[in-house]
């Protein structure tokens, strides 16, 4: 209904704030990562959830975590309290991290983020992860070492998307002690076998 709503910070409170937009208030609910200030002006991406006894009104500080929110609840289990959570604890580009390597402990340590529902997650997300259109900034994946950033970095000057330079590299085996020629020519074999 909302492609994003417009306006100056009136109300900051954890998790939620209100924005002025031409005379009306609106409280929206934001990842606690959200750094904003009173009187801030801001752009969120919004997305209204309608409940039967509430319209709950969700922003976002980019599209791509719009998008996200909008996969993670995608998947049983997994409602908007929790896709919030869960994009509160991780950045976009951790949280792709995490789901292309189907890193199950990270993923557990969101509050409310048990064993099963994390297992389920996974699970339901393995074909849709491939497909989203978000850009994953590779510099800013703390988890992957110089080398990883490396080929990462490569495969998208080759032309290869972010999602697919990540998966390729993220199904490479043994990894670990190859050099970033070798981890190069086993993730261009990999986009091949694709």
């Amino acid at each position: 209904m909302f492609a994003f709503i417009e306006g100056k910070v009136c109300l900051i409170s954890e998790g939620i704030i209100a924005i002025l937009c031409n005379g009306v208030g609106y409280e929206i609910i934001v990842s606690k990562k959200l750094e904003v200030k009173n009187d801030d002006n801001i752009r969120l991406y919004t997305q209204l959830i309608h409940k039967e006894d509430a319209m709950i009104l969700y922003g976002f500080a980019t599209r791509e975590e719009k998008k996200m929110f909008s996969t993670l609840m995608s998947t049983s289990g997994v409602g908007p309290k929790l896709a919030m959570e869960i994009l509160s604890t991780y950045s976009i580009n951790d949280l792709m991290h995490i789901l292309f390597n189907k890193d199950i402990n990270l993923l557990k340590k969101v509050p409310g983020m048990g064993l099963k529902k994390a297992e389920k997650l996974l699970f339901e997300l393995r074909d849709k992860i491939e497909k989203i259109d978000i850009n994953v900034s590779p510099s800013m994946i703390k988890n992957y070492n110089d080398n990883e950033s490396d080929v990462i970095k490569a495969l998208i000057s080759l032309g290869f998307s972010n999602n697919e330079a990540i998966k390729a590299l993220s199904s490479i085996e043994n990894k670990a002690n190859m050099s970033t020629e070798d981890l190069i020519s086993n993730a261009l074999r990999n986009l091949s076998s694709i």
